[in-house]
């Protein structure tokens, strides 16, 4: 069960028509966008972030096959990858919309030369997607089946409440869309570069419903997405499954990464998947333990919040995970 009820109703008990439901699905996706970005509505109003612009003179080594440009932790601004073979370059995430994907692309021309050029988002959303359509024509891009689902169930729903908060952000994705994949998978999907492999998997329904990670054994890399990193996670979707979450986590660990790579913020380690197991295992366990005593997922959220809000401040994003929590307790 995911984060939100997919069969809606009123407080006086009227049910949903479709295309009430569709309003809500687009309200949600606001409450995700700002639980993502770690900000709550009057934060939003008080603060003004740096613009949302790849900062390509960042771009640094950090394996022999690996160089990234780091989002010095802005918000709406990706970790790029560029995973560099002898045939062919693997390039990950794409900045918001074509000017930071057009950027990428020519760092991506720099450092790769004449070899192929291949992409792939960590998911859909704009900041890691919306850049796409500004890479070469002969760029292949692979895309799981989840994110093309979560693509045609969603489209640019996000991008649109992006778009609405600044005019820099309304230019960024001007005309910006979602480019067809030329590659596609279901589960997994081995990339050969030339000497070193990309090892692509569908995680299924994390932070989304289409999460992808990259793993490159030779440099033991991992590009974990949103599904393991320092900021608190974020159920951004109505398919967000807590339980899958986990099992998601054991996938990752196991490949016991030297490096991780996640979608925002500073490279890690291990420490990483650790953090957020822990951190959902107290949002699981305390929460069971309020639905277990009959309280409402209304009062749930309130005690939760209350006991681990000065640990995990971003009230937004633990609501969120509380809500998930109490669908999937028995």
């Amino acid at each position: 069960m995911g984060a939100w009820p997919r069969n809606l109703s009123d407080s006086d008990g009227h049910t949903a028509k479709p295309e009430e439901h569709t309003m809500r699905t687009s309200l949600q996706a606001i409450v995700a966008a700002l639980g993502f970005l770690g900000l709550c509505p009057h934060q939003l109003a008080a603060q003004s972030p740096p613009p949302p612009i790849v900062q390509t003179e960042g771009l640094r080594r950090i394996s022999p096959h690996i160089q990234i440009i780091p989002d010095n932790s802005v918000p709406l601004v990706p970790n790029i990858g560029f995973i560099i073979g002898a045939r062919a370059m693997l390039v990950v995430d794409t900045g918001l919309g074509p000017r930071n994907g057009s950027a990428v692309a020519a760092i991506a021309e720099t450092l790769g030369g004449r070899r192929a050029l291949y992409l792939v988002t960590t998911h859909v959303h704009p900041e890691h997607d919306l850049g796409a359509q500004a890479f070469p024509a002969t760029t292949k891009l692979i895309r799981s089946q989840d994110q093309i689902k979560d693509i045609a169930e969603f489209g640019l729903q996000l991008a649109k409440v992006f778009a609405s908060r600044s005019a820099l952000n309304a230019d960024l994705l001007k005309d910006a869309d979602f480019r067809k994949a030329d590659i596609t998978f279901d589960q997994d999907y081995d990339l050969d570069l030339g000497g070193v492999t990309a090892h692509l998997t569908a995680l299924g329904a994390n932070h989304t419903a289409g999460d992808t990670a990259i793993w490159i054994a030779a440099d033991r890399v991992l590009f974990s997405g949103d599904v393991a990193m320092k900021n608190q996670p974020a159920f951004a979707s109505p398919h967000s499954s807590l339980k899958h979450w986990f099992a998601s986590l054991d996938r990752l660990e196991a490949l016991k990464p030297d490096i991780i790579v996640p979608s925002h913020g500073p490279t890690g380690g291990a420490g990483f998947i650790a953090g957020y197991r822990a951190y959902l295992t107290e949002v699981r366990d305390r929460t069971a333990a309020e639905k277990k005593a009959g309280k409402t997922a209304d009062q749930a959220v309130d005690t939760v919040t209350a006991a681990m809000a000065d640990r995990f401040p971003d009230r937004t994003r633990l609501g969120q995970a509380i809500r998930v929590a109490y669908a999937e307790a028995p």
